[in-house]
């Protein structure tokens, strides 16, 4: 019924009788909790600081080269451009992506 109303942005069935059993059982957090496996070695701060230093350094600079650099996958690196410095591509420059006035008009 739920999958009707909202397609397939909406969870599964299975999915919301595990959540339910979780909080009938007396989970009381929202929140993922931590998995089993591997932790992510590519998004250290140290990366992230020498990610945006290749980036200020040289504002053409390719997700392909920055990741030859930091000999990391190109996936990380887009999740540290992207989503922890909030940078994008615009006119073949990587820039923040809320700019103001002044940084519009250059």
């Amino acid at each position: 019924m739920v999958q009707k109303a909202y397609g397939d942005s909406s969870m599964s069935r299975t999915q919301a009788y595990e959540w339910y059993k979780s909080f009938k059982e007396g989970r009381e957090v929202i929140k993922d909790l931590p998995r089993s496996g591997r932790p992510s070695t590519s998004n250290t701060e140290e990366n992230v600081a020498k990610n945006k230093k290749i980036v200020l350094e040289d504002l053409r600079m390719t997700k392909n080269v920055i990741a030859l650099d930091l000999n990391i996958l190109n996936g990380p690196v887009h999740h540290i451009l992207h989503d922890i410095l909030d940078m994008r591509r615009a006119a073949a420059r990587l820039v923040p992506k809320h700019l103001n006035f002044l940084q519009k008009e250059y």
